[in-house]
């Protein structure tokens, strides 16, 4: 691969938390305003089906640092912390000389249950003042955590920070303040944590400029539920103005039982009913987020959150802007792979759903990808090439020209970035072990998807997204499917037979 002036190039990888892969304007999406990725998506490649791993942040993140699949890395929920010794993209590249840096959100541990990133430690202001990383390979970490005026959203380095500057988050912040969701945050946007990450990020990169090659993550927390956002970001987009909601009246029919119990308002019997007497008890949360939809919460309301949840995304992108031009004026833009992606979607109203759950729409599990090099990726291309989360990883060290990883059981996509015309995957698989007696694996091709519930036979889900792209007819018991039914099936086995690898090598034959 061609480096600049022999040196080895610095990544820029940016994330945000929950964001619908038709948020982009320049990727078809007109009503939103996203000059910034739009920016992007002009001088680089966008792929336009990029699958996540899981539709769930810390088995998705998980994925992203260590090229793993939740079934191997182990972190199959939230709630499940990653091995911390488990080997990731920051500790390959600090081996081979990069500076690396986490900003924002990390994830990878419990954060209701007494862990790391979990209270009380994350309120202990006097620890956060001094620990500045190693933290799951980022040798350099400036963290934060939770949502909105979540209480868990003023701890970390971010909580230290207010303080500093002389906010009580009493005055923003849970038990203080209890905002509606989607309602306007009257915290000021200099204070807000998506301003404090990207600012992290470019102090960052400001002291790594001409010292090396680096590595950093910033790790936006929006545009995460419950849809808060400062002003002006917040009434940015008037809520009758937005594109309608995908969703048909007669939806329901054939689809997974648990998607009738959730518009029946009676998601928590579920699966209750339906399992052995011995099975995991119910407990709320253990469906995930799947609670709201479009009729229990009403339908204005619903587009008050989608209004917020688009200025979320515009203001996210004004900061994606600022980190393009710091790039720029440090004169390194040319030298620097840029990465935009997400951990996964939301339903965002669409199939009468919010949130994310064990409903695989394209909604949760697909996400925006863009990637810029100048001078090295083409631009201004799209592409329909699957691209799964746990390539991120293999890719990256390809990009960075070093070897790859035995253990990451993603494949790079750098031949398919240099030549978007050439997939370098047929599949994308998502598993999503919702608690253990309810597990989804899902298994994408160029045309179908299928929708695979262990144990659960009468729960499958069958799309042909080329005649379906809405997916509101699931196909899976339909005679017509019954080959691609098979095939698909056949494939899901395939592919697990391919993904335990690496063995140890055989050294005799007794």
């Amino acid at each position: 691969m061609r480096r600049l002036d022999g040196e080895k190039p610095n990544i820029l990888l940016i994330t945000t938390d929950q964001q619908h892969w038709n948020t982009i304007h320049a990727l078809g999406n007109p009503a939103i305003r996203t000059p910034n990725l739009d920016r992007l998506a002009r001088e680089g490649v966008a792929f336009r089906r990029a699958y996540v791993t899981s539709p769930v942040c810390s088995p998705s993140r998980s994925t992203m640092i260590t090229g793993e699949y939740p079934s191997r890395h182990g972190c199959w929920q939230v709630g499940v912390a990653l091995d911390p010794g488990r080997p990731t993209i920051g500790r390959i590249l600090s081996g081979h000389g990069y500076a690396t840096g986490l900003f924002g959100k990390a994830h990878f541990q419990p954060c209701e249950e007494g862990s790391f990133e979990s209270p009380p430690h994350i309120h202990d202001r006097a620890f956060w003042r001094g620990f500045r990383g190693p933290y799951y390979g980022f040798e350099t970490v400036a963290m934060g955590h939770g949502h909105g005026d979540s209480p868990f959203a003023h701890g970390m380095h971010y909580g230290v920070w207010l303080e500093e500057q002389g906010i009580d988050p009493m005055d923003y912040f849970l038990p203080g303040k209890d905002n509606a969701w989607g309602e306007p945050w009257a915290l000021p946007e200099q204070y807000h944590y998506t301003r404090w990450t990207a600012d992290r990020t470019m102090e960052f990169m400001e002291k790594r400029a001409g010292r090396g090659p680096f590595f950093a993550w910033c790790s936006f927390q929006d545009p995460h539920d419950k849809f808060l956002c400062p002003e002006p970001w917040a009434s940015m987009y008037d809520p009758d103005s937005l594109p309608p909601f995908r969703e048909s009246p007669d939806e329901s029919a054939g689809k997974p039982a648990v998607y009738r119990y959730l518009l029946e308002g009676r998601i928590f019997d579920f699966p209750r009913e339906q399992l052995p007497p011995d099975a995991e008890p119910l407990i709320r949360g253990q469906m995930q987020c799947l609670l709201f939809t479009n009729d229990s919460i009403g339908r204005s309301e619903a587009r008050k959150w989608l209004a917020a949840y688009y200025g979320m995304i515009s203001l996210i992108d004004h900061h994606v802007g600022r980190l393009l031009d710091k790039l720029e004026e440090l004169g390194i833009a040319d030298r620097t792979l840029v990465v935009f992606t997400s951990d996964h979607g939301d339903y965002a109203g669409n199939h009468n759903l919010w949130l994310k759950g064990p409903l695989h729409y394209e909604d949760i599990i697909r996400v925006p990808f863009l990637a810029r090099w100048s001078g090295r990726l083409p631009e201004g291309v799209q592409t329909d090439a699957l691209f799964s989360m746990a390539d991120l990883a293999p890719t990256l060290l390809e990009a960075f020209g070093l070897p790859p990883a035995p253990h990451m059981q993603g494949v790079s996509q750098w031949r398919t970035m240099l030549n978007p015309e050439t997939p370098s995957r047929g599949w994308c698989l998502v598993e999503n072990r919702v608690h253990p007696d309810y597990y989804v694996k899902t298994i994408v091709t160029d045309r179908f998807k299928m929708n695979y519930v262990l144990n659960r036979e009468a729960d499958g889900e069958l799309y042909d997204l080329r005649e379906d792209p809405d997916e509101f007819r699931n196909v899976y018991g339909h005679p017509d499917y019954a080959g691609v039914r098979m095939r698909l099936l056949e494939k899901l086995v395939d592919a697990y037979g391919r993904l335990e690898n690496p063995y140890p090598p055989r050294t005799c034959f007794a």
